[in-house]
């Protein structure tokens, strides 16, 4: 298996890892830790410029931030504006699938673009993923119904996956090891900023014109990383250090390469996902939990998860050719499988209070789209303000698990808190302090858990393991918004079938625009359902969120009985 992986004691202390580091040809074995990481050692003068340093640094450190920030801001944007999305194109009852589908494919891709970013150079992938973000973002722009939305969304998510994962590997090769905490806080700040700065955007786009730039504005700012990353990452990166001779030069589109990406791996990760979420969702509108439909999408979803993990067995052996996307060592590293599931299960409050929160506000106490998206400031600035946190306390004293316990503390707290808020139209000043803990707790996990990936698996594993961290939070964030919608969505047709007429819960489930059509009688009932409904989904989110205690648990190192 090679070096061991690492794992986290009782007294929240990083161990080294142990074992060899996997050589560059023609590189000589390093005699310690610090001889791979210390550009200054006298050991390390031959690769003193395997680093990016400079004013080229910091124009390198914008252009991957501007990527990965229009990844993430992709994901929350459109919580405020879906309500006037859904509205235009007739399609309330999926909603969740605006998000969902983005989700998807962005989970799905995220370890494929790092694995690609292997084989054909880090460079040449990160601008093939703005490129195809760039041009499904203007599709988004000009959808003209909602199946047209959705699908162009899920190509959009091709290309948000790449943009987010090949930018992190860069990150963490473009700088040395002992940086990472410095310039971590950064990387995790700008996510959580993003996710957390999209209601708020969407909110000014929509009331101030139309919701269509909620996906154009994508547009110049693709092309803007795309100019800095083109021109600035050196050729060759990360081996632009050596001379050219030892460069490794993958043909690109050879069948050598094609060979070593992982499809089949691929695709049944996305199939396992898609078939999942589609289950959930109809299920809360075409189908009942019950139908033949709903339980075969579930099954098969299964199936497929049992062949995904068969499939990367095989895959992860060494007489095969292709690169597994989940290496199947992963699974007997427990410190980073409890990491792993801590990141999906992170992913659930991260993006539903930004997605449900904001149409919460819009639709039971009538704000508008800006508004809605003005309430969740706390929010927006405490879930950075803890990843920075996190990040300041990681470099002093490296308390790992102090850290995700907090976070996790914070998080089920907030969400608690956040289930409590009255039916009434005005909203509580209490708010305010129920979005700082919460989003304190998120900002705490997402950002500790950044910047521990690194030390966490074998250094050949760094691209596929970053990727695979970034996906385990999509994909909850995916299930998250899936399991919400299903919620809300169940909860008004039981509970206001008897309160309104086939007709008009039809349309309710199409526009929540129709609610002011209504006689004054049956407005009021309609608003009270609608906020019982999200107050369930935050108590449902609050019980994920303490599931993730369980997951640090997994990152405790077991001592072994004499």
């Amino acid at each position: 298996m090679g070096a061991a992986p690492y794992s986290f004691s009782l007294e929240d202390s990083v161990h080294e890892k142990e074992g060899s580091v996997k050589l560059e040809e023609g590189q000589s074995p390093p005699s310690s830790d610090s001889d791979i990481a210390d550009e200054s050692t006298p050991t390390e003068q031959p690769n003193a410029h395997r680093y990016v340093t400079g004013w080229r640094l910091f124009c390198l450190l914008f252009g991957v931030s501007l990527a990965i920030f229009l990844a993430n801001l992709e994901v929350t944007i459109v919580s405020t504006s879906l309500i006037s999305i859904t509205n235009d194109l007739n399609g309330f009852s999926r909603t969740g699938w605006v998000v969902v589908a983005y989700l998807i494919t962005y989970t799905g891709f995220i370890i494929v673009w790092a694995k690609l970013s292997d084989i054909l150079g880090r460079k040449v992938s990160i601008n093939a993923a703005l490129l195809i973000f760039v041009v499904t973002s203007a599709l988004c722009g000009s959808a003209q119904s909602m199946t047209a939305l959705i699908v162009f969304r899920s190509l959009q998510g091709i290309g948000a996956a790449g943009c987010f994962s090949v930018s992190m590997v860069i990150f963490f090769e473009m700088i040395p090891k002992e940086k990472y905490a410095k310039y971590g806080s950064i990387l995790s700040a700008d996510v959580a900023l993003a996710t957390a700065l999209g209601p708020i955007f969407g909110g000014l786009i929509v009331d101030g014109t139309t919701w269509r730039w909620v996906f154009l504005l994508n547009v110049p700012g693709g092309l803007l990383a795309t100019a800095i990353l083109v021109f600035l990452i050196p050729s060759g990166f990360p081996h632009h250090w050596k001379p050219k001779s030892e460069q490794s030069k993958a043909r690109i589109f050879s069948m050598e390469c094609v060979e070593r990406v992982d499809f089949l791996g691929s695709l049944l990760l996305i199939g396992a996902n898609l078939l999942l979420v589609t289950a959930l969702l109809e299920a809360s509108t075409t189908y009942s939990w019950s139908s033949g439909v709903t339980i075969a999408l579930i099954v098969l979803s299964a199936v497929l998860w049992v062949l995904f993990a068969g499939w990367e067995w095989f895959a992860t052996k060494d007489t095969v050719k292709q690169e597994p996307v989940f290496p199947f060592r992963f699974f007997f590293n427990r410190a980073w499988m409890g990491m792993l599931i801590n990141s999906v299960l992170l992913g659930v409050p991260f993006t539903v209070i930004v997605v449900d929160l904001p149409q919460r506000f819009q639709a039971i106490n009538g704000v508008s789209a800006l508004n809605a998206g003005v309430r969740l400031l706390p929010y927006a600035l405490f879930a950075p303000l803890g990843s920075l946190l996190s990040n300041i306390i990681f470099a002093k004293k490296r308390l790992p698990l102090t850290l995700l316990l907090a976070g996790a503390t914070f998080q089920f707290l907030g969400l608690i808190l956040l289930a409590t808020l009255p039916e009434k139209p005005d909203l509580p000043n209490s708010l305010y302090g129920f979005l700082v803990i919460a989003g304190l707790g998120v900002g705490l996990t997402f950002g500790t858990l950044v910047v521990i990936t690194p030390e966490s698996v074998e250094p050949r594993d760094l691209a596929t393991a970053t990727g695979a961290m970034i996906q385990s939070r999509q994909m909850g964030s995916a299930i998250g918004m899936t399991i919400g919608s299903s919620i809300l969505n169940s909860y008004l047709k039981s509970n206001l079938r008897h309160v309104l007429s086939a007709s008009q819960l039809e349309a309710l489930l199409q526009t929540t625009a129709v609610v002011k059509t209504f006689p004054a009688e049956l407005q009021l009932p309609v608003k009270q359902t609608f906020a019982e409904g999200y107050s369930l989904q935050m108590k449902v989110v609050a019980g994920i969120a303490a599931a993730e205690f369980l997951a640090v648990a997994m990152m405790v190192k077991l001592k072994h009985r004499k």
